[in-house]
């Protein structure tokens, strides 16, 4: 093949990845955001691209999990049931976890920077109930700020002695039983803040570089789309675990599917342009990838928007010291003040509150059939 006709065709492929990445973006300009619908069917899309991705994982290892630890209605005694909280630690625990979180309409996250995985299983029988998952905090999250009161000087000192919660929910049928709330008041419990401590304590961050010294003294998460039920009015001791403290500004990587990120790459690598992912290459690759694809569309004349979306999401905190805008003021000289919640104890509370209560209102989980997971995924495959 002569240089121009190298040439020639490599002109051609470049272009035709330019337009797949106009059309890509056509599909996403046209939801209607605030329509729940419309970013139900968006948000479908990217679950069914990430499905396809894992497709051998899921077909192999996720099926056997699906069969192995998710239960049938008829396996589910409200009564008995007896949570346990398990740190992922090992491949075995991190494919139940992976494969827990395929089953919601959300698309799939690895998460990112330093993070920690919780599985909550049912003693009494031996079954998932519902997963954590915590990621480095986002950098740039305003509502967040504005309720710490964090400055320029402080910002990165107080913001890496937090985490994001980037997955959180129960697997049915304990989702039928309200057991969102019992991972949402997992979050707060000693144990992960232990966990955190033992996994993390004496570790750089990775952009800024700083010595993490073990203490979390809050978590951070958003709302899907809009306001969310399951962080609602979730109360123990009296207090909120969680209260919400503002909204997004609506922009993101949360339209991007990752059709779109393969094409954005190959297209930037064409032009000689590497945005890198992985460890020691800062957070939220997605977000990243979005702008300099914009910025180098638009050196061709392309002027489109690929990280406003517009989907406001509910921000929500989660302090877990009592002194936490003291502390934020002088950490240097003020000792944490931590709650003291026991997993066992909010466990327990979270039975007598909402389990029971829930298990004679409806009844949908005593017909549910594991099958109907794997059926929802399988469809995509």
């Amino acid at each position: 093949m002569s240089v121009a006709t190298y040439q020639l065709c490599f002109d051609e492929y470049v272009e035709t990845l330019k337009q797949e990445i106009i059309q890509e973006v056509e599909k996403f300009q046209n939801i209607e955001i605030n329509n729940k619908e419309s970013m139900r069917q968006l948000h479908e899309l990217a679950r069914s691209d990430e499905i396809r991705k894992h497709a051998k994982f899921l077909e192999t290892e996720g099926y056997r999990i699906i069969h192995r630890f998710f239960a049938d209605g008829r396996e589910v005694e409200p009564e008995k049931i007896d949570p346990v909280l398990i740190p992922v630690e090992n491949d075995a625990q991190n494919s139940i976890f992976k494969t827990a979180r395929f089953t919601w309409s959300l698309p799939y996250s690895e998460g990112y920077g330093r993070r920690l995985k919780f599985l909550i299983f049912d003693r009494y029988n031996g079954k998932l109930i519902g997963i954590l998952g915590l990621q480095s905090p986002v950098i740039g999250l305003k509502a967040r700020d504005e309720y710490l009161g964090v400055n320029r000087e402080n910002k990165m000192e107080i913001i890496n002695k937090t985490m994001d919660i980037y997955t959180l929910g129960a697997v049915p049928p304990y989702n039928f039983l309200l057991g969102g709330k019992l991972v949402v008041l997992s979050a707060v419990s000693n144990e992960v803040r232990e966990t955190y401590r033992k996994r993390h304590e004496g570790k750089t961050t990775e952009i800024e570089k700083n010595t993490i010294d073990g203490h979390l003294i809050m978590l951070t998460t958003t709302s899907a789309y809009g306001k969310s039920s399951i962080y609602n009015r979730v109360k123990y001791g009296g207090r909120l675990i969680c209260q919400p403290v503002g909204y997004t500004k609506g922009q993101g990587a949360l339209v991007l599917t990752s059709r779109f990120c393969e094409l954005a790459r190959e297209y930037l690598q064409s032009k000689g342009i590497v945005v890198r992912s992985g460890y020691d290459n800062g957070p939220n690759y997605k977000f990243r990838l979005a702008k300099v694809l914009a910025k180098q569309l638009k050196l061709e004349g392309i002027d489109t928007e690929l990280v406003t979306h517009g989907v406001e999401r509910e921000v929500y905190v989660f302090p877990l010291i009592k002194n936490l805008h003291e502390y934020v003021r002088a950490p240097d000289t003020t000792e944490p003040e931590y709650f003291d919640y026991p997993f066992s104890d909010l466990a327990d509370y979270w039975k007598e509150r909402y389990c029971l209560p829930r298990s004679k209102r409806n009844m949908e989980w005593q017909t549910w059939c594991k099958e109907q997971v794997w059926q929802d995924i399988a469809r995509f495959l």
